[in-house]
């Protein structure tokens, strides 16, 4: 499988697969107490585990532990909870909603996506949980032909199946009562790696979109075409006859706001 795209389901245990992508058998990973109704199947994450394979620049950038005065923004109160809606196409699964006493404004951070990081050649085809991180050119072999030859990539993917935080639990908006659109994106961000010259830590995450996040709404993404379009010959498939792919939202004026927010 080529991560390439968001791959994600992201809708909770119910249609879970188990991924092959496990943590190393010599790496502790930190027990720490998970929020109300996370699954207890689920290893619960704030930072994301390597696998053995990673190379080491790209465990420096999506594994290091951010400090917590490099986040964003205070971290928004969140639930994950059941979802019983009969007209939710995740009905019976779980969803994560904004259990704040407002809105969560437009621009803010959410939560990051961790999960185990892993190479290309280590993806679970069969994941619904696995998304991409980084995708960037090889440079190709010499094989002596003077024709152009097809660019050639390596996917960095972090997997959430069996480990991963609140924002596993983030549903596309496809189908859900009274969604037209997306009120969360998923996009990096960035901080330098202290001690690190040059050097910057980097995660997924989920932010809240141009309109913001209602207080008590579900909060709900677009996986993007590239994840409904394989599912349309099993009849899965949300895409509307005709779609095409979705503007990227632009939020970082937003995320400025609510940064200057809590820093003054």
């Amino acid at each position: 499988m080529k991560l390439t795209r968001i791959r994600p389901r992201l809708a909770g245990p119910a249609s879970l697969t188990m991924s092959t992508n496990k943590p190393p058998a010599n790496r502790m990973v930190p027990a720490i107490k998970p929020p109300t109704d996370f699954p207890a199947d689920i290893q619960f994450l704030t930072t994301p585990v390597a696998s053995p394979l990673l190379p080491a620049l790209d465990r420096l950038t999506y594994c290091t532990p951010c400090p917590p005065h490099l986040v964003p923004n205070a971290p928004p109160r969140v639930a994950i909870r059941a979802i019983t809606d009969a007209r939710h196409p995740a009905k019976g699964q779980r969803g994560l909603f904004n259990d704040g006493k407002g809105a969560i404004e437009r621009g803010t951070w959410i939560r990051d996506y961790v999960g185990l990081v892993h190479t290309e050649g280590e993806a679970d085809p069969k994941s619904e949980y696995d998304l991409s991180l980084e995708r960037r050119p090889v440079p190709g072999g010499d094989d002596g032909d003077e024709q152009e030859q097809e660019p050639h990539f390596e996917v960095v993917g972090c997997d959430a199946t069996q480990m991963g935080g609140e924002a596993r639990f983030v549903n596309d908006y496809r189908g859900v009562p009274g969604y037209e659109r997306a009120n969360a994106v998923f996009e990096l961000r960035t901080w330098d790696i202290p001690g690190v010259a040059g050097r910057k830590g980097a995660r997924m995450a989920v932010w809240a979109g141009p309109h913001g996040v209602a207080k008590g709404a579900e909060i709900c993404v677009s996986y993007g075409k590239g994840y409904w379009r394989p599912k349309e010959a099993a009849g899965q498939s949300r895409l509307k006859e005709g779609a095409q792919d979705e503007p990227r939202a632009k939020v970082g004026r937003g995320r400025r706001v609510a940064k200057a927010k809590q820093q003054g």
